[in-house]
């Protein structure tokens, strides 16, 4: 039987299959007890909680240093400072030309946030025209330029990422440090994990840059090709009063329910397939899928999410190109998540409910048929007819893309201009 037929089966099964209850909280504590309760390793990035690290292992615990070396981080910015107290937006934007950049870091500005713009680039004498000049200019930005090893088809070794398609490893983003020579900088430790596809790899850089914040700023992980700012995303979020609390808040946002599921998408099935095989799968597959390009959180519960993300490559060992997306929707629908020390609540907001609005699949007809795109206004909106701070996906719909595409002709006008 082909895995289409397979998958079919077992979702027609779902609504008679029986579960044994007390079977059921067994598996999930034994998955729990998998993933939960590893103490930090040797690194300067350590959470722990009452004393007792309840959350997943930090990635940096993938490397193994001999007495008396101790496992730093060596990556910093190439432009720009985190600023701690601040709100953030991260996104990797690898090999885009000018108009992505502007497009996403004005269409942001504008709606007057004033937090950092955490991005992730090539190095920087491989960015397009124009891309460098413009960054620098850029107030709030803090710039990373990651240097990767890649494979080819052949198995050759290059540094062309490929769009995120190639398999590839990070340099120069792990160290040893010898603790009995605290002025000696440290050592540059090769990348620990297997080469694995850029859009993996990138939720390393989203642990590292999350680690550089308070416990209870915002920050938001976005794509940054395709999404567009309408609104300050973080106007409406609820804010914690008590610094000292332990946990926080963490959103995600799901894709059009109405259009596709885990199941019926070709896509998500297989990489959730290959990631995890059938049978881990087969009880959740007529649940909505879940971007994992847009999620947003305070800062203690992101940088756990961030971890838990890191982890499942390293469980999985799954190397496809979307991988990435299966790892997010198994961390929610296996409850992998609950019960995490610094996670105190996990909200999925369903498609056009909520800050981030996930377009992607709903090509079945226009927006502005579906009822959330006004026309005259050149606005997006949430069901409820509010407007949609964040538009996702936005080059799905050929009325809103050629919108955006006047947009980001005005802004490199505009921006050309200031240059003269």
């Amino acid at each position: 039987e082909g895995l289409d037929t397979i998958v079919g089966k077992a979702i027609a099964a779902l609504p008679g299959a029986e579960v044994n209850d007390d079977e059921k909280d067994g598996q999930l504590k034994d998955e729990k007890e998998e993933v939960f309760g590893k103490k930090d390793g040797p690194n300067r990035m350590k959470r722990e909680t009452n004393g007792v690290a309840k959350s997943f292992a930090s990635p940096i615990d993938a490397i193994h240093p001999k007495e008396g070396m101790e496992a730093v981080v060596l990556l910093e910015p190439t432009i720009g400072k985190h600023r701690p107290s601040k709100d953030a937006v991260f996104a990797f934007a690898e090999g885009y030309d000018l108009s992505i950049y502007l497009c996403f870091v004005e269409s942001l500005r504008e709606t007057g946030f004033d937090g950092d713009i955490v991005l992730g680039v090539s190095a920087l004498e491989n960015l397009k025209e124009g891309v460098e000049e413009y960054l620098r200019s850029v107030e709030n930005i803090v710039l990373y330029t990651v240097e990767w090893t890649c494979l080819d088809g052949e198995g050759k070794e290059t540094y062309e990422t490929n769009g995120g398609i190639r398999h590839c490893q990070m340099n120069e983003f792990y160290g040893l440090h010898d603790v009995n020579e605290p002025d000696e900088h440290p050592i540059s430790e090769p990348d620990p994990r297997e080469a694995r596809p850029v859009a993996t790899a990138r939720y390393e850089l989203y642990w590292l840059w999350a680690t550089k914040y308070e416990s209870h700023s915002w920050i938001m992980l976005i794509d940054s090709r395709d999404a567009y700012f309408q609104l300050d995303p973080f106007e409406g979020v609820e804010r914690e009063e008590d610094e000292d609390k332990s946990d926080g808040s963490l959103y995600f946002y799901a894709e059009n329910a109405e259009v596709s599921n885990l199941g019926e998408s070709s896509y998500n099935r297989n990489w959730l397939t290959k990631a995890y095989g059938l049978d881990a799968i087969s009880s959740f597959l007529k649940e909505p899928v879940i971007c994992s390009g847009s999620t947003m959180g305070e800062q203690v519960a992101i940088e756990t999410y961030l971890r838990a993300m890191v982890a499942e490559f390293d469980e999985t060992k799954c190397k496809m190109k979307g991988c990435d997306q299966g790892f997010h929707n198994y961390l929610l629908y296996s409850h992998k998540l609950d019960g995490a020390a610094d996670i105190r609540s996990v909200k999925v907001h369903a498609q056009g409910d909520g800050i981030i609005n996930n377009l992607g699949v709903m090509r079945t007809k226009p927006l502005s048929e579906w009822g959330i795109f006004d026309v005259d206004r050149k606005e997006v909106l949430n069901w409820d007819k509010s407007v949609s701070p964040v538009v996702h996906q936005f080059d799905r719909d050929n009325e809103l893309n050629n919108v955006i595409k006047e947009r980001k002709r005005q802004m490199a006008k505009k921006w050309k201009e200031q240059r003269q």
